[in-house]
Parts: structure tokens; sequence; C-alpha cells
């Protein structure tokens, strides 16, 4: 008597080889027997038709702070998300002092655009050290697993003080002390340590975040620490530019340098390292670079796994989120209005000309950092959005760009995007894209079939008002291997892997990742060919009311975490048996 057996269906069991038809049969929440037989259940699903997968593994995530008041986790929930890491781009709670809370609020709100009063009212600061963190998270029950990296930012601070905000070098004792508590931090089930030196993340006062700038010694001192567990990955972003035309400041010298470093913290570690890489526009074959390097350390035994995204990374402009009029004093005169009333209101021609006609307000008149620079961006950027509606096009073409749909009806861009915001069928009304040089896919669908890389950067939990990638699971099973257009896709049980068992491997969750007996039956059941993404829209769910966009995803018969159902035909069951994962010894 098995509890659960899922009929009939094709089976992509995560390895990459090819799908069969078979029935899987679930016993305690672990795969207990793959093929064709006749035993019973206490429940059955047909999967006649839909393909069956592992659960899939997100690998970067900041539901830092969400882990504290969602047990739900979405969007990752929506999109078959069976596993969420986060801690990424080293900005986390913990370790942390007292006197230190706030700043740490200011970094996540900075960097990763989560707004502080939400965290103020989300967090209940219960821990201190970071094994106290973990012990927190392990009280709590989700629809998922979860994981969490350990962050530099919060251990830098917590051991060095303004000294660290200050970005001075860590002395030798200082390295000792922190090292100490990666250590610690490891042994209680950290699953990796996570580290950023990008100079455009920055808090909300403007500060740089602790460990930009600090020095190879520590660097390679801390991985050194985690490795000494035996267990757990580096997650890193490296030195390089998120805008558009900053490379040059930055330069391929420096880039290779970079990887260097890295490959000498993977080195001093003994374990595997994941790095961020993105098609940047001021030099778009510098993914080329990365790769041929990453390829090299490979070669040579050293694990590095470029990290990269499935799809172009769109930003939002909304009529109730970040638009290039968002710092006009005609337009500050509406808040508080809600979205139907903020529309009537820009409306009315005199507003209207108003707005355009004016300047924006002073960065210190903005209502906060963030909004002053997209704004900022805007200026730039504008005329090269695209306008999102159903249905979905996420590989457009340069006719469907603000710029030619304002020439084709003799407007300005402003005029354009202004009429864009105030329609009232503008759910999401354009995206900018970066990772998108060419304005095609040909440079991603490249990346995601280098043997080396994985497939991340959703940033599910982040950037609340601006991105909305966390639907990227889905995406790439619809888009990548069925849906392409304009060029080759990637066959479904290469996609499959990408999103299951290549991330299980790589953060050592030998548990699962594959469709095979004895592993946790952590598994979806699709509707493949019905697989479709919603348009993104505006909830006002977080604490306090705090308002985020979400895409969730349609076909998805179920969702099953260590054998219990917790989404069925789109909605949720209300299950909650997704835990804490602690990472574990190879």
């Amino acid at each position: 008597m098995f509890d659960t057996i899922i009929r009939g269906g094709t089976v992509v069991d995560g390895t990459g080889a090819a799908s069969c038809t078979a029935d899987v049969a679930i016993k305690d929440g672990v795969i207990a027997e793959i093929g064709k037989f006749s035993g019973s259940a206490a429940r059955e699903i047909n999967a006649d038709g839909a393909i069956v997968t592992p659960g899939f593994i997100d690998v970067h995530t900041h539901y830092d702070g969400q882990f504290l008041w969602d047990d739900l986790l979405d969007p990752s929930f929506s999109n078959g998300v069976t596993t969420a890491i986060g801690g990424n781009c080293g900005v986390g709670f913990a370790p942390v002092e007292p006197e230190h809370r706030r700043a740490l609020i200011e970094l996540m709100e900075g960097v990763e655009e989560i707004p502080d009063v939400v965290l103020e009212d989300g967090l209940d600061w219960r821990w201190r050290s970071f094994p106290e963190y973990l012990d927190r998270l392990d009280e709590r029950h989700y629809a998922l697993d979860i994981a969490q990296h350990m962050t530099h930012a919060p251990l830098r601070l917590f051991v060095m003080g303004e000294r660290a905000a200050r970005h001075e070098a860590a002395t030798g004792e200082d390295i000792e002390r922190m090292s100490a508590l990666v250590r610690e931090g490891m042994e209680a089930g950290a699953i990796g340590f996570s580290c950023a030196r990008i100079k455009e993340h920055r808090s909300t006062r403007g500060e740089h975040v602790p460990g930009t700038f600090a020095e190879d010694e520590e660097l390679v001192a801390l991985a050194k620490a985690m490795g000494e567990t035996g267990k757990g990955t580096i997650q890193m972003i490296p030195l390089g530019p998120l805008g558009q035309t900053n490379y040059p400041q930055i330069g391929r010298p420096a880039r290779l340098e970079e990887h260097d470093r890295m490959v000498r913290m993977a080195k001093a570690a003994g374990r595997p390292l994941t790095y961020t890489l993105l098609q940047f526009d001021s030099d778009p074959e510098d993914w080329r670079m990365m790769l041929d390097a990453s390829a090299q350390a490979n070669e040579q035994g050293v694990e590095i796994a470029p990290q990269v995204a499935p799809k172009a990374v769109g930003l939002f402009a909304t009529i109730d989120g970040y638009h290039p009029f968002a710092l006009r004093p005609s337009y500050l005169a509406l808040s508080g209005l809600s979205v139907d009333e903020l529309r009537r209101a820009m409306r009315d021609p005199e507003v209207k000309a108003r707005i355009l006609s004016e300047d924006d307000v002073s960065v210190e008149q903005a209502p906060s950092r963030a909004i002053a620079l997209q704004v900022e961006r805007f200026k730039q950027t504008m005329p090269l959005y695209y306008l999102l509606r159903l249905p979905l096009d996420y590989e457009p073409d340069e006719s469907s760009s603000v710029r030619n749909l304002a020439a084709a009806v003799g407007v300005s861009v402003e005029d354009y995007f202004y009429e864009l915001l105030i329609d009232p069928a503008g759910a999401a009304a354009a995206q900018f894209y970066t990772n998108y040089s060419h304005g095609n896919l040909d440079a991603t669908r490249e990346m995601l079939m280098h043997p080396n890389t994985i497939t991340g950067l959703g940033d599910a939990g982040a950037h609340m008002r601006m991105v909305c990638d966390a639907a990227a699971a889905s995406f790439q099973l619809a888009f990548w291997s069925r849906d392409r257009k304009r060029g080759a896709g990637i066959p479904l049980e290469r996609m499959v892997k990408k999103l299951t068992s290549e991330c299980a491997d790589l953060y050592g969750m030998a548990d699962r990742g594959r469709i095979a007996v004895g592993k946790r039956a952590d598994l979806n059941i699709i509707d493949h060919g019905n697989l479709a993404l919603e348009l993104p829209t505006t909830h006002y769910d977080l604490p306090l009311g705090g308002a985020r966009f979400l895409q969730k995803a349609s076909g998805y018969i179920a969702t099953i975490v260590s054998g219990e159902v917790t989404r069925s035909f789109d909605e949720e069951t209300g299950a909650r048996p997704g835990r804490l994962v602690r990472s574990a010894a190879s």
C-alpha cells in the first residue's frame, strides 16, 4: 500500500535522460517505485498526457525576511519550486548585534528593494548568532523546503562594527573571528557562504555593502573556513557592471582578475563556487570570456559554476510603481490615490500637460533613493522599453519598442509612455530588458547550454516593485522547451535537468533533484502543452500592506513536497510540509 501513485505520466527524471512513460509510487515521503505496477494507494493522480518532473530548486532568492512572516513563499510556490535558497548577494540578517539591525534593513532595502517598513514590521529579531537565526527558521513550516547561505555583510558588521561600514581592511584578529563564525554557521547547517563585490549595490543611505572592498586575504580565509567543514557552496557577485555604460571603468583585465580571485577562493575551500553572469550592453561579449575562464578552471579540477539568467531581466514601469514621471511635482501631488483614481486624475489634459512639462524634484525630495535611482535610469532607457501584454512575448523585436511605437503614431516617447501608464488595461505597462544586448536570446541560450552553468537569478522575494523574474522555472519549460520562435529552443530533458539535479548537485543536496527510488518525493506534475504564465499583477499582501509584483503560472496539475500535495490544479492545498534544510558534509 503506497501513499500516492502518479499514473501514466511522462517521467522527465532530472538526469537529462530520455523521458519515458511510467508510474511513480510514493511512500513515507520518498519515491518507492518507478515503472508499471498494479499496487494500490491512498491517493492516485492521473498524469496521462502530463510530464512528471523533480521539484525545482531555486538557488537565488532573497526570502531572508519573508521566511519569518510567510509560509507560502510565492511567487516560488506558484511556479513549481520545492526548495528555495536564501541569503544571496552577501546581504542578510545574521549574525547581528541589536545596534546593527537598522543598518542591515537599510542594506536589504537598498540592494534588494524590500521596503524598510515591511522588514521593520516582519522581523522579530529573536536571534543574535547565525545558528540562532537558523533555529528560528526551523521553528516554522512552509509550502516548500528552504535553505540559507551565511552572508558576508552582516558577518563583517558583527565582528568589525563601524570599521566594516567604513570598509577598513580586516585585521588578522578580525579574520580569525569571522572564520570561526563561518565554521560555526556551516556546522549549524548553512548551505554555503555568500559575498558580493559589485559596486552598484548600496544601502538606502548610499553606502557600499560591507565586504564590497574586502581584500583577498579575508575572502580566501573565509572560503577556507567554509571548506574546512567539508560542506557548502560559495555564492558570489563579482566586480562588474549592472548598468549599461560603466563597463569601460571596469574593463576585461579587471574582470579576469576577479575570476582569478574566485578560483583562489574555490581552491582554498575545496568546494564549488557559483557566480552571477549576465550579458552587459557595454561589452556584450564579456560573458564569453568569463565562460571560457570558468571552463578552464573546471578542466583543472576547480568547480566554478557561472549562474545565468534564463531570460532577459525585465525592469517594470507601472503607474503605481516605478515610472519616468514618479518624481514630477504634479504626480507627487496625487500620492495617496488608488490606482483607478490615479489613472482618472492623470487623464485630465491639464494634469498631463503639467506633468510632461515639469522637471523632477531633487534626490533629497524623492520619496526614496530607490525611486530616485530608477527615475534617473528612465532618462536613458525609456525609449528602449517594450510593451508587456497578453499573449506574453519574452523575445520581442525592435518594432515593439516604445521608441518605434511612438514614432509610428507620431508622438514623443514621453507622451507615448504616459498614455501607456494610464491605459486601464496596463497591468504591467512596459519592461526594459537587460541581458538582451542583441535584441534576442541567442546569447542566453548559449549560456544555458554550456555544461558548467546553472540557472538562477530569479531574485524571488526581492525587487518588489521593479522585477518579477521569480517565475523563471515556468518560463524555462514553456519558452525554451516549447514556444521559442526566433531561434532554437532547448530540449525538455535538458531544461528539467538544469532546474533540478544540476542545482541539487552544486549544493550537495543528494536527497533530491532526481526521480529515482529512495529520493525525496519532491515532484511536479505539469500539463506541459498548456503551461502558461500570467501577467504580473500588484498585490498588497506584505506586512503593513506593502506592495509587490507576483506572476503566477497555470498548468500545474500537482506539486508534491516530501510526499504531500501542496498544489492541485493551480490552487494551494494548505499543506505545509516544507522545512529548513541544513547542509550535510559530502
